[in-house]
């Protein structure tokens, strides 16, 4: 039998013997686990020792060559006993990496890491998780019984699936699979592990802290530490064919998709590593020099500074999730009837006089969409349309930068409810919307107007700076823009 971890020493105090305990726990968890039999202790510490010295080595401090005499032994127990618990901890994950198989090592490792103290017990914050949602018709394991419905599916899943419910792989198990049909090692499967819990704790404002020495997620979406069982399985399937597909020697694959994906035929594991494919294309980071050009189209950025809030908003705007379901809620807010209103068209960009039919319509003081509803229809209407961010911006009164970037930073339904851009941006997408427009397709916004207005002239052009027509115009046009 074991003796408990020393509560005394230099360390003595309420967090040493709170670090004892934590250690203790981890040790029993090992035990648990098959993974530290009575005759393995005095290998264990002084596997822990020696690890944990060679750290301290590493980082340029002195570490003492321990000896094998008794005299070592004793030396072993008191570094063991009064040993950092963060240091410790790691030294426990290099312990399974070492001793245990890569058919178990990631439930082994969840299990033993569940006796850190942490804030799971905290309800998680109720932020959206982007990952919920459905990417492919494969993404969801077909070994379950029965539908699965969320409100942001992308593919309505058939209910012929053909596997039993024993037969769905854990999120453990799906990564374990992987490293026994690829030979990953143990250290291998829980980076893995580490990095797909990671992503899933992003969120609009920011994410988890990973700890690369032992794997541990900490904050982030939920708002205390991350573990894998809190990422959706459908993403962690995802992942491991995006991994499968880009990580991988090409030898290797095909075996690695087979064992991975038992539950999916031939022909739809290579429909979903292709889907896969395109997905990570399309979700590819962009350069600096695209996300520039949708904040400010062609124009010519002059000062360091300059290029920095441009940036800076193109990075902002890039980050919001435009899949969000954008259903209408009535009364959400209700706007000040003081406040200012656009002045300028909300169907062409630069436009500064406004069509007839668009200033008489009356958008009442009633808002129908939250905060990140706004943010995700300005970015869905900024992408890939006529209008650039700058253009955007210049109706709803030429908002600064800094300050649109401000609030598309923010997440959150009431998040920038107080914002004068929110009230601004409501107004602009009402007006497009009772004037027949769709979010995100202007192409056609000349041949309506002139339809409405037979008096109109020929559509001035807008080759000029940031959007605005160009000198060059008609004397008709003139008469038109006085």
């Amino acid at each position: 039998m074991s003796r408990p971890i020393a509560t005394g020493g230099i360390f003595a105090g309420p967090q040493a013997a709170q670090d004892a305990r934590v250690k203790n726990e981890l040790m029993k968890k090992l035990k648990e686990n098959g993974v530290l039999p009575d005759e393995q202790l005095d290998a264990f510490k002084s596997h822990v020792v020696s690890y944990y010295d060679s750290k301290v080595a590493f980082q340029g401090q002195h570490s003492r060559q321990l000896r094998s005499s008794r005299l070592g032994q004793r030396e072993v127990e008191e570094k063991f006993d009064n040993m950092y618990l963060h240091g410790f901890i790691a030294a426990v994950v290099d312990y399974i990496e070492k001793h245990v198989s890569n058919d178990r090592c990631i439930r082994v490792y969840e299990d033993v890491m569940s006796a850190i103290p942490t804030e799971r017990s905290r309800p998680p914050a109720s932020k959206p998780n982007p990952r919920e949602k459905i990417e492919t018709p494969f993404s969801v394991s077909r070994a379950v019984l029965s539908p699965i419905y969320t409100s942001q599916s992308t593919f309505t899943l058939s209910t012929n699936f053909h596997k039993a419910p024993s037969s769905i792989k854990s999120n453990a198990q799906l990564i374990e699979t992987l490293a026994s049909a690829t030979g990953k090692s143990a250290s291998s499967a829980i980076s893995i592990r580490s990095q797909i819990t990671w992503w899933d704790s992003l969120s609009g404002d920011g994410s988890g802290m990973l700890d690369g020495r032992i794997g541990r997620v900490t904050g982030g979406r939920l708002g205390r530490d991350h573990m894998l069982s809190d990422v959706p399985n459908h993403f962690v399937r995802d992942c491991l064919m995006n991994y499968i597909n880009t990580q991988l020697e090409e030898d290797k694959r095909e075996d690695a998709r087979k064992a991975v994906f038992s539950d999916l035929t031939p022909d739809e594991i290579e429909r979903y590593s292709i889907l896969i494919m395109e997905k990570a294309e399309r979700d590819k980071p962009k350069s600096d020099e695209e996300l520039i050009a949708r904040v400010s189209g062609d124009k010519q950025l002059k000062h360091p500074s300059e290029r920095a809030r441009v940036l800076q908003l193109g990075i902002a705007i890039d980050r919001i999730d435009e899949e969000i379901d954008l259903t209408p809620k009535p009364r959400f807010a209700r706007r000040d009837h003081y406040r200012e209103v656009l002045h300028r068209s909300v169907v062409r960009p630069g436009l500064k006089r406004v069509d007839t039919e668009e200033a008489r319509i009356d958008v009442g003081l009633d808002i129908d969409r939250d905060c990140d509803q706004i943010r995700a229809m300005i970015a869905r209407f900024t992408n890939g349309t006529e209008w650039t961010v700058d253009q955007f911006r210049l109706v709803l009164g030429d908002v600064p930068r800094p300050k649109l970037s401000a609030f598309l930073e923010m997440d959150g339904p009431r998040k920038g409810i107080a914002s004068p851009i929110y009230a601004l941006a409501w107004e602009f997408f009402k007006k497009r919307e009772m004037l027949g427009y769709p979010l995100t397709s202007t192409s056609n916004a000349s041949g309506v107007l002139q339809e409405r207005d037979g008096n109109r002239g020929k559509r001035a052009s807008t080759d000029g700076k940031n959007g605005e027509p160009s000198k060059k115009r008609t004397r008709r046009a003139k008469q038109d823009t006085r």
